[in-house]
C-alpha cells in the first residue's frame, strides 16, 4: 500500500506541477479569471501530494510530522481553490465574495495547522508507522472541505446541464474528473477518523487532473503557454522514464553485485533525470550538427543530382513548344540519373495510341503503342497514380503479372528492371516515362521517384493546357463564325427590304411609276449600304483595321440619320443634334462608323416605338464634344458622341451584358417577326475597339438610355 501511495502521490504532484507551470507561464492572472484560480488549485494539489509522498518516505518521527503539516496545508487550500476555479469557470461572478470568504477561512485554518489544533501527533495505524492523529480543529477543517467541494461540484453540474454543446464539451471531462478525483481522495480521511479503511482511492485524483488537461488541450478551457506546455511535458516524460530506468538499474545491480554503491533509488533517479533533460536540450543541436556533417562529408556530392531534378521540374513551361520540352526532359533525365535507356510516350491527338515523343539509349523503342497492348500499365496508373518498379509490380500484383506475361510482345516495351512514371494532368493519364537500368545507380530511392513524378506532373499540366487552348480556340472560331453569319442577316435585312419594296412597286405599277431622283437615291443608298456592310463584316471576321483615312464625324452622323430617317417618321420620333463648334477629323473607316451610329440610333428608335408608356412624340438627342485625355500609349484628344433617348431604359442586370453577342433586351419572337438578334451592339463594340475607342451605357428604367462613344483623335486633320 505504501509503494502504491508513494507512486500515485509522485504522479499527482508531477502532473499538477506540469499544468501549473504551463498556465502560469501564459499570464492573464486576474482574480476573476480562470488562470489564477486554476494555478491556485493546481499548486494546492501539488503541495498536498508532494507532502503526502515525502511523509510516506520519512524514516523518523520529526521528519514525518513536518511533511504531515505540509500535506495538511495543501489539503486545507484545495477545496477553497477548487471552489474559486469552479466559480470562474462557470462565470458565476456574483459568488466572488463567497470565494474571498472561503480563502479567509482557509488562511485561518493554515494558521492553526502548525500547532496541535489540526494534527496532535503521529501513531501507528492501519499498517502505517506514522499516521496523523487529528486535533480539535480537524472537524471544522473536514467540514469546510466537504462543503466547498460539494458547492463547487454543484456549480459545475448545473452549468453543464444548461450550457450549449460547446460549453458542455468543455465541462464534461472536468465534471467527470471532479467526481472520480474527489471521491478517491476522500478515502484518505477514513484512517484519520480511526475507521479501518485504507486510502485505496488515492490514485483516482490523477483522473481529475488528466480530465482537466484533456479539456485544456482539446477545447482550450484555459489559456496556457504551448511552448511551456511542450517543454514541461518533455521534462515529465524524462522524469517518468528515468524513474523506470533507475529502478531497473538498482534492482539488477542489487541482484548480481552485493557491494553495488550507491544503491539508493532516488540518487539514480535524479542522475538519470538530469541526464535525460540534458540530452533533450542538446538533441536538436546534435541532430543538426550530425546531419550537416553527413551532408557535407558524404551526401552533398552523392545526391547533387536531386537538385538538378528539382530544377528540371521548375524549367518546364506551361507555354512553348511541347515537342522541344519532351525531348529536353528525356535527355536531362538520362544525363542526370545516368540511365541510358529512357523514353517518353504520350497520347496521340485522337487518343488512338501512345506516341514516343523522345528517347535515349540503344533500346529499340516502339514508335507507337496501342492502348490495348499496355492496358495493365494504364490500370496500374489509374489505381495508384504514382510511379512503380515493374519487377515489384509483377511480384506484388497477380493481375499485373498475368497481364504482363500474357504476350511476349509486351516485354519488348518494358522490362522487369524498368521504372515507369505516369504523366498525369489533374489525375488524367496523358502518358508515361520509362527508365531502364542505370549505369551506376541501380536503385532509385523514394525521393528520386517523387522528383520524377513532379517532373511528369508538370508535363501533364502542359499537355492539359494545350488541350484547353485548342478547345478555347475552336469555340472562339465557332462564335466568330456565328457572329459573322448572323451579323450579315441582321445588318442586311433593312436595306434589302427597302430594295425589295421598290422592286415590287416597279413590277406592279411599272407604267405609272416615275423613277424620280428620290427613288434613284434611295436605291443607290441601300445598295451602297449592302456593299459596306458586307465589307465591314468581312473586315470584322479578319480582325483587320481596313483602310483608315480622315473621317469627318459630321458627315458620318448625317449619313447615319439619313439611313434611319424613314423609321423616325413612322415612329414619330424627333432627333436633336448638338454639335461641338469645331470638330476635328479623326482617323478611321467611315462606312464602319456609319454602321456604329446608325445601329445606336436604330436601337433607340426600336426602344421608344416598342414602349407602351412612350410619349406621343419620342426624342433622341445626339451631341458631340471634345475632351483631352490619356490612353495607355499617348496623350490624345478624344471625340465624344452621346446618343440619348427617352425610351424605357435597360434593366440593370443587362447593362453589363448587352455588348456581348446574342444578348438583347428585346423580345425576339418568331423568326418571321424577328425584332432583335442581340448582334448589333456586339458588332458596334468590335468596330469601336478597332478604332481604339470605348463605348459605355448609362440607363435608368423609365427614364431613357445614354450611349457614350469615345474615339481618339490620334492625328488632327484640317477640314478642306
Amino acid at each position: 500500500m505504501i509503494a502504491y501511495l508513494v507512486v500515485s502521490s509522485f504522479l499527482i504532484s508531477l502532473l499538477s506541477l506540469f499544468f501549473f507551470v504551463a498556465v502560469l507561464a501564459k499570464g492573464n492572472l486576474s482574480f476573476s479569471g480562470r488562470n489564477l484560480a486554476f494555478c491556485s488549485f493546481s499548486f494546492s494539489i501539488f503541495v498536498w501530494s508532494l507532502g503526502h509522498m515525502l511523509w510516506l518516505l520519512s524514516s523518523d518521527y520529526t521528519t514525518a510530522l513536518f511533511w504531515v503539516h505540509v500535506l495538511v496545508a495543501g489539503s486545507i487550500m484545495v477545496p477553497y481553490a477548487y471552489f474559486h476555479f469552479a466559480v470562474n469557470l462557470t462565470g458565476r461572478n456574483s459568488l466572488q465574495m463567497h470565494v474571498v470568504a472561503g480563502y479567509v477561512v482557509g488562511i485561518i485554518l493554515l494558521c492553526f495547522n502548525f500547532s496541535d489544533f489540526v494534527v496532535v501527533g503521529l501513531e501507528p495505524r492501519g499498517g502505517f508507522e506514522y499516521w496523523p492523529v487529528p486535533g480539535s480543529m480537524f472537524l471544522p477543517y473536514i467540514g469546510g472541505y466537504t462543503f466547498m467541494v460539494i458547492f463547487g461540484a454543484r456549480l459545475l453540474f448545473s452549468e453543464y446541464y444548461r450550457s450549449d454543446i460547446d460549453k458542455k464539451n468543455q465541462l464534461r471531462y472536468i465534471t467527470i474528473g471532479t467526481v472520480i478525483g474527489f471521491l478517491g481522495g476522500t478515502t484518505n480521511f477514513f484512517l484519520w477518523l480511526n475507521i479501518p479503511i485504507a486510502p485505496f482511492g488515492h490514485a483516482a485524483v490523477i483522473f481529475y487532473i488528466l480530465g482537466l488537461g484533456y479539456s485544456m488541450l482539446k477545447f482550450r478551457t484555459l489559456d496556457f503557454s504551448e511552448m511551456s506546455f511542450r517543454v514541461f511535458g518533455l521534462v515529465v516524460i524524462a522524469i517518468l522514464f528515468s524513474g523506470v530506468a533507475s529502478f531497473g538499474l538498482v534492482t539488477l545491480m542489487d541482484s548480481i553485485y552485493d557491494e553495488f554503491y550507491p544503491d539508493n533509488l532516488l540518487f539514480w533517479w535524479v542522475i538519470f533525470t538530469l541526464l535525460s533533460i540534458f540530452l533533450l536540450a542538446l538533441g536538436p543541436y546534435v541532430n543538426d550538427l550530425f546531419n550537416n556533417f553527413l551532408h557535407d562529408r558524404f551526401l552533398a556530392k552523392r545526391f547533387a543530382y536531386r537538385v538538378e531534378l528539382r530544377d528540371l521540374s521548375d524549367q518546364i513551361q506551361l507555354e512553348g513548344d511541347l515537342s522541344e520540352q519532351f525531348a529536353y526532359v528525356v535527355k536531362r533525365v538520362s544525363e542526370v540519373l545516368s540511365i541510358s535507356d529512357v523514353a517518353l510516350y504520350t497520347r496521340s491527338v485522337h487518343d488512338f495510341d501512345f506516341v514516343c515523343r523522345g528517347s535515349q539509349g540503344e533500346r529499340r523503342w516502339c514508335a507507337r503503342i496501342a492502348p490495348e497492348r499496355i492496358h495493365f500499365l494504364l490500370d496500374a496508373f489509374n489505381s495508384h497514380k504514382k510511379s512503380f518498379h515493374v519487377e515489384e509490380a509483377v511480384v506484388s500484383s497477380e493481375q499485373f503479372r498475368d497481364a504482363y506475361f500474357s504476350g511476349a510482345i509486351e516485354r519488348r516495351i518494358i522490362f522487369p528492371e524498368d521504372i515507369v512514371v505516369p504523366v498525369l494532368g489533374r489525375l488524367e493519364c496523358f502518358g508515361f516515362l520509362i527508365l531502364g537500368k542505370g549505369k551506376h545507380r541501380t536503385v532509385l530511392a523514394d525521393v528520386d521517384c517523387i522528383l520524377l513524378e513532379n517532373i511528369c506532373s508538370q508535363l501533364g499540366l502542359s499537355i492539359k493546357m494545350r488541350e484547353i487552348e485548342r478547345g478555347s480556340n475552336q469555340v472562339e472560331k465557332l462564335v466568330s463564325l456565328g457572329t459573322m453569319a448572323a451579323g450579315l442577316s441582321h445588318e442586311l435585312r433593312n436595306p434589302l427590304v427597302s430594295i425589295k419594296v421598290l422592286a415590287s412597286l416597279l413590277k406592279k405599277k411599272s407604267g405609272s411609276l416615275r423613277l424620280d431622283e428620290a427613288f434613284s437615291a434611295t436605291v443607290q443608298r441601300d445598295v451602297k449600304r449592302v456593299i459596306s456592310v458586307v465589307e465591314g463584316v468581312s473586315a470584322f471576321a479578319r480582325n483587320t483595321d481596313g483602310s483608315f483615312k480622315a473621317v469627318d464625324l459630321s458627315d458620318v452622323l448625317k449619313e447615319s440619320l439619313s439611313i434611319v430617317e424613314p423609321s423616325l417618321r413612322v415612329s414619330r420620333i424627333e432627333v436633336t443634334c448638338q454639335h461641338h463648334a469645331q470638330l476635328p477629323c479623326l482617323l478611321g473607316d467611315q462606312d464602319q462608323l456609319v454602321q456604329v451610329f446608325s445601329n445606336l440610333i436604330e436601337n433607340s428608335i426600336n426602344a421608344i416605338s416598342e414602349w407602351e408608356e412612350r410619349a406621343e412624340v419620342g426624342h433622341i438627342t445626339i451631341s458631340t464634344d471634345m475632351k483631352s485625355g490619356r490612353d495607355s500609349d499617348n496623350v490624345h484628344q478624344w471625340l465624344i458622341v452621346d446618343v440619348k433617348d427617352d425610351g424605357p431604359g435597360i434593366p440593370q442586370h443587362l447593362q453589363k451584358l448587352i455588348f456581348e453577342p446574342f444578348v438583347t433586351s428585346r423580345d425576339t419572337g418568331e423568326r418571321s417577326k424577328t425584332r432583335g438578334t442581340g448582334l448589333g451592339l456586339a458588332i458596334v463594340t468590335k468596330i469601336i475597339e478597332r478604332h481604339g475607342g470605348v463605348i459605355i451605357v448609362n440607363s435608368d428604367l423609365g427614364k431613357g438610355t445614354l450611349f457614350t462613344v469615345s474615339l481618339p483623335v490620334k492625328k488632327i486633320f484640317s477640314k478642306v
